[in-house]
């Protein structure tokens, strides 16, 4: 089974949490994830976060500490293996092109949503933290 190496957005405002919906075209669609998206194989986790970022909200960010642990899914094309990264938004939002919805949770709220496979284990740990982090 091939290994998907991929990143996750921890972004954190106000002791809540940006989760990201898959548009319902795409893999997985309908279900909710951190932004973020594929490790190309010539790129570290921290450029593959900026570069997501960028690529599918049009924003500018800082990358920051990685979290605890990885989240990791048996899926019917492969091995996914989340790597989270807690990460500062440094522009607005100016377009979404692989999520139908983006929306700021409380760890409450966040644990009543239907996640991706890889993150359900990370979102798990996270809400425990009560979205505390200082950037």
């Amino acid at each position: 089974m091939s290994k998907i190496q991929v990143v996750g957005a921890i972004i954190i405002k106000d002791h809540k949490l940006l989760a990201a919906q898959r548009a319902s075209n795409r893999v997985l669609g309908g279900y909710w994830e951190f932004p973020g998206g594929k490790i190309e194989p010539s790129e570290t986790p921290e450029a593959a976060m900026s570069r997501e970022l960028k690529e599918e909200f049009g924003a500018k960010a800082t990358v920051f500490e990685k979290f605890s642990i990885d989240g990791i899914a048996e899926l019917e094309f492969g091995e996914v293996i989340l790597h989270c990264y807690y990460v500062r938004l440094d522009s607005n939002i100016s377009k979404t092109i692989a999520h139908d919805e983006l929306r700021w949770v409380t760890p409450d709220e966040a644990l009543a949503l239907d996640w991706a496979p890889s993150d359900v284990a990370v979102i798990k740990a996270l809400a425990k933290t009560g979205f505390n982090y200082e950037y």
